[in-house]
């Protein structure tokens, strides 16, 4: 249980998934630097800073709109353990007007950022972070709140708004250009972003289930969901792995698939007749400190060979 506000409202926002929330805008500029030489700190600033206001702003809406379903007749709210918005909100911690307020405005200086990064390298880029504000904003509030009609459009909603949008406006502010490779990169990134957002929704199943939540969780089970994570964490670095060997990036680069042990070490360990929160937590938590590691070890290798 937090002791003060401050850690409640850090637990809120997920404050420990930041480095991996990051790395798409620190692999999207890396690339752009590699390749055209070109670097501009403050679009590099303004860009980590407008992402991260993004993603914790939409952290905390998801919880403000779990919350809420869980109000709805016929819903079986499931009184939580601390580990999340929700939770905190079941126990008066936090006040969901409160937790609703944070989140758009989060998600507004997020949308200020990008507005600020257009002024410094250009308009072009309102297409990447205009589409990824829409997309976030869409998927837990109304009218369209489509991040619970299942199927996996939350999901796809956060590969592209917190995956590939991020990185690929993120290369176009350093050189005010686009390649092949930012997409060809770009996409295995993206996939590892969703997949810690994904590994999340599998600590929360349970409680997704009985609110009539439908995360892609929820439809296919959470012993399946498990499954199909380490097979995209697989899929993941098979795309890393092709985006080196066949573009012009330097080998160096294959120095990401370090990560691919400590993400796939943890499903490993798992006992499949019993799934529980502190398992699933702890999947979760693994993907996080795997994305920060192959994200940090593929702009490393960028770095040291642009300059040796």
């Amino acid at each position: 249980m937090p002791r003060t506000t401050l850690q409640a409202l850090l637990l809120l926002v997920r404050a420990d998934s930041a480095p991996a929330l990051v790395m798409p805008v620190l692999v999207g500029a890396a690339l752009a630097w590699w390749e055209t030489g070109i670097f501009n700190l403050a679009a590099l600033v303004m860009a980590l800073v407008g992402l991260l206001m993004s993603g914790w702003g939409y952290a905390a809406l998801c919880d403000y709109m779990d919350y809420c379903l869980g109000l709805r007749p016929g819903a079986r709210p499931l009184f939580e353990p601390p580990v999340s918005g929700c939770g905190l909100m079941q126990r008066a911690v936090l006040k969901p007007a409160t937790v609703r307020d944070l989140g758009r405005i989060l998600l507004t200086i997020g949308a200020l950022c990008s507005l600020w990064l257009a002024l410094i390298a250009g308009w072009p880029l309102l297409f990447f972070s205009g589409l990824s504000f829409l997309i976030l904003w869409a998927a837990v509030l109304l009218p369209l709140r489509y991040g619970v009609r299942g199927w996996g459009l939350g999901e796809a909603g956060i590969f592209l708004g917190l995956g590939l949008l991020p990185l690929l406006g993120s290369y176009y502010a350093q050189g005010q250009t686009l390649s092949s490779l930012p997409p060809i990169i770009g996409v295995p990134f993206a996939l590892l972003t969703t997949l810690f957002f994904f590994n999340y929704n599998a600590v929360h199943f349970r409680r997704d289930w009985l609110i009539h939540k439908r995360t892609l969780t929820v439809n296919l089970g959470l012993a399946r969901s498990l499954d199909i994570s380490a097979l995209a964490t697989v899929l993941a670095h098979i795309g890393i792995l092709l985006g080196v060997v066949l573009t012009d990036l330097p080998l160096g680069g294959l120095v990401a698939l370090a990560a691919l042990p400590l993400g796939l070490g943890v499903f490993a360990q798992l006992e499949r007749t019993s799934l529980s929160v502190e398992t699933c937590l702890r999947v979760y938590r693994t993907s996080v400190h795997a994305v920060a590691l192959a994200g940090g070890l593929f702009c490393a290798s960028l770095l040291l060979d642009k300059l040796f």
